[in-house]
């Protein structure tokens, strides 16, 4: 598949046929993933792929935990209207039904990364680099992800509610401290089918040589 056509067709996917996605395919994806460019080549993710149908359950309940968090937060109240062109509404009622059906996902992989890998110092004003380093070298390897799965005409979904409680899900899948919980990824493939997505024009964010920049 083109890579334009994945990109301008990889919506996120959250309602999800029961089929089951197989092995081979899943490790052709994570396999994808490693291929992301990544800060001094340290490679800090990690992947757990979850299928066991209790332990999709239990990361289900915590997932629901830090979703509700965030729903409720007080500073969430009052906040500006959304732009039209977004699709709020639409957004927010797959939203519900995700985390309502996350543990039907065929799979589920939780992308960590491992804040031990580089060489940077861990002290003073390079310890927050350092994890940021590590971070922004993960969140390409998940769009490596997302973009294989779509390639396999498979569904994905970029989710960071459980990272609201991450604790209860390190404890709960065995993680070592030096590990950090980036996003959860549900996969499978979708109930619908992979349209076009509708985004606002790329012209309204592009600057040209600085912000006020034509």
């Amino acid at each position: 598949m083109d890579v334009f056509e994945a990109m301008r067709t990889q919506r996120s996917v959250k309602r999800f046929k029961p089929d089951p996605v197989s092995d081979d395919d899943i490790r052709k994806i994570l396999t994808a993933a490693t291929w992301a460019p990544n800060g001094a080549n340290a490679q800090p993710w990690e992947f757990i792929v979850v299928k066991d149908p209790e332990l999709k359950r239990k990361i289900a309940d915590i997932y629901r935990d830090g979703w509700d968090f965030l729903r409720d937060h007080p500073r969430r109240q009052g906040r500006k209207a959304y732009d039209s062109r977004t699709g709020q509404k639409t957004m927010i009622k797959m939203s519900y039904y995700l985390r309502d059906h996350l543990e039907e996902s065929p799979v589920l992989i939780v992308v960590a990364m491992n804040i031990t890998k580089n060489n940077y110092p861990r002290y003073g004003v390079l310890k927050a680099f350092r994890a940021e380093v590590n971070y922004t070298s993960t969140v390409p390897c998940i769009q490596n992800l997302m973009l294989a799965a779509r390639a396999l005409g498979i569904g994905t979904c970029f989710t960071t509610a459980m990272n609201i409680v991450e604790e209860d899900a390190k404890i709960l899948l065995g993680m070592p401290e030096e590990t950090q919980i980036i996003a959860l990824i549900p996969l499978g493939y979708p109930t619908g089918e992979f349209k076009p997505l509708k985004r606002i024009p790329a012209a309204e964010f592009t600057h040209w040589d600085g912000w006020q920049g034509d």
